[in-house]
């Protein structure tokens, strides 16, 4: 998928944040990326016209993600394996992704996403320092280059808001993301439990957001 990716993480409307599960109609369009164009209207107010992201709304950057990761991350949202009371960001896009109609409207928006254009490159990372030699443990799913891994399931972290970066790693290590039933977020929480305390977790979202 403007509130985690993720993500996805702000809801695009906060009425979302009750819980509203009302279905959104199925647009009459012909492909999966003009009925993806439709429902994603509804995502602009917090991700942005092209999935650029709003960080004064915690709402990641969209545009970039590989649709299967979109499309993982709505499921997760729509059997409530992501968000939750606990997370206050992300249990508003708990009621967006379950108001789309089936599976069908969640494989269409991420099929749109994915057309949209990525983001400019950000600055380069200073090199040394902790976040880059804590980012070495990430690169084997993410790349060196914060690239990311559609193989793997690993989203590309280059140019997202290192914020949003920081509050997923403590959601990974405070167990309200990476639930039974979602195994690629169970690896990375274990993969977060291993950074040793608060300020390597804002040195190494802070690296990986400044990447090419």
């Amino acid at each position: 998928m403007r509130a985690p990716v993720i993500f996805i993480g702000a809801a695009a409307v906060v009425v979302a944040a009750a819980g509203c599960s009302t279905a959104t109609p199925a647009p009459k369009a012909s492909s999966p990326v003009a009925r993806g164009r439709a429902y994603y209207t509804t995502c602009q107010g917090c991700h942005g016209n092209a999935g650029e992201g709003f960080a004064g709304m915690k709402a990641p950057r969209l545009a970039g993600l590989p649709p299967s990761y979109v499309a993982e991350q709505l499921l997760l949202y729509r059997k409530d394996l992501r968000g939750g009371p606990a997370d206050f960001q992300g249990v508003q896009m708990n009621g967006r992704a379950k108001a789309l109609p089936d599976e069908q409207a969640v494989q269409d928006v991420a099929a749109y996403i994915a057309t949209l254009p990525p983001p400019p490159a950000p600055v380069a990372a200073a090199k040394g320092g902790a976040g880059t030699a804590l980012y070495e443990s990430c690169a084997a799913c993410h790349g060196a280059r914060g690239e990311g891994n559609a193989e793997l399931g690993a989203p590309p972290l280059a140019g997202t808001d290192a914020d949003y970066l920081a509050r997923q790693l403590r959601n990974f290590r405070k167990g309200i993301r990476g639930r039974e039933g979602d195994e690629r977020g169970q690896q990375m929480a274990a993969a977060a439990a291993v950074l040793p305390d608060e300020a390597a977790i804002d040195a190494v979202a802070a690296h990986a957001s400044t990447l090419r």
